[in-house]
């Protein structure tokens, strides 16, 4: 049996890079992202946790904690009714952590693309083909 503080470390330590790739085309799971950082979480007290395999650990961390799913949904820039629906997916890709932190691949790929909108896009210098004033011996 492992603490909370253990159990989430190994679902920290154990990220997939996979699970980052719906972000991509997603601006719902990316302002989530940026959502979940401002939100204040509420830990439960916690036994050892009892299970074994990923996905009911995973569960039993969730289950641990309690936040303000509106404030959440208001700061993500969605609707009433699409709030839950977020949250589910962004659990489910294991994108946020129950102490209000962001999987560190996607906290990587979210700042690549915010310092890809802020920095200006520097132009290549032209190639220019051979000179045709230049003689040739």
């Amino acid at each position: 049996m492992a603490s909370f503080g253990e159990v989430l470390a190994y679902f920290k330590n154990n990220e997939e890079a996979e699970n980052i790739v719906p972000l991509a085309d997603d601006s719902d799971l990316m302002n989530g992202l940026v959502a979940w950082k401002s939100v204040v979480i509420t830990l439960k007290k916690a036994d050892e946790c009892p299970y074994m395999d990923d996905a009911s650990k995973w569960k039993w961390l969730w289950e641990h904690v309690q936040f303000n799913e509106q404030e959440f949904g208001i700061v993500a820039g969605v609707k009433g009714q699409d709030v839950g629906r977020l949250i589910d997916r962004l659990i489910g890709l294991r994108l946020i952590y129950p102490d209000g932190t962001i999987n560190k691949l996607a906290k990587q790929y979210l700042q690549m693309m915010i310092l890809s909108k802020i920095r200006p896009v520097k132009s290549r210098p032209s190639v220019k083909a051979e000179n045709s004033s230049e003689k040739t011996s």
